[in-house]
């Protein structure tokens, strides 16, 4: 009987922990992450969605938001033209009447029409002419006129935008960019179309 009642102990005990080693293993597999851990929730943050033009939104407050809400425009400048140029490409945009007016070139249909745009996006053609080389290198460029002011305006944040155009030298195709800085002095970059 002594044999029995230790043979049932024993059976209990190893059921017991077996009992308990279970529940621990559900506590820590179903357990909350912590609020201190930053990755404990990584993958329920919801982050902003890129928008693909123009300068990010998540700008540090240094005077540098005044600068994006600015270039902002010559982006809705961009989108208005391809609205009405579906398949067009812009080769050149200037801003013009101290920023009431852009002049933008744009290749559409073997011609280059030349635009008035406002800020607001009221498109009104100008003048058309055919130039091959402003045809030949607007279907050569690999990055549009978009691609290139983002990375200008990744380069120099602070800065607002003057003129961008599509050029061509020594077989070597890229945008010429002018910014301004703080003091109206010109930043020109160069940034490769292909």
């Amino acid at each position: 009987m002594f044999n029995t009642t230790r043979t049932a102990r024993l059976r209990f005990s190893v059921s017991l922990v077996g009992v308990v080693a279970l529940a621990l293993f559900t506590a820590c597999s179903t357990q909350e992450p912590a609020q201190d851990d930053p990755t404990a929730d990584q993958d329920t943050q919801e982050s902003p969605a890129p928008t693909g033009e123009g300068p990010s939104d998540n700008t540090p407050d240094d005077g540098t938001d005044e600068a994006a809400a600015d270039n902002d425009e010559v982006y809705k400048v961009i989108d208005a033209v391809e609205a009405e140029y579906a398949d067009g490409i812009i080769i050149s945009i200037e801003l013009e009447n101290q920023g009431s007016l852009y002049d933008v070139d744009v290749v559409s249909d073997d011609t280059v029409d030349e635009l008035d745009v406002t800020p607001d996006g009221d498109v009104s053609l100008d003048e058309t002419e055919s130039d091959d080389d402003d045809i030949r290198d607007a279907e050569q460029a690999n990055v549009t006129v978009a691609e290139a002011l983002d990375q200008a305006f990744d380069e120099h944040p602070d800065a607002d935008f003057d003129e961008i155009e599509l050029d061509e030298d020594d077989d070597n195709l890229h945008w010429e960019v002018e910014l301004l800085d703080n003091n109206g002095a010109e930043i020109e970059l160069e940034i490769s179309a292909s």
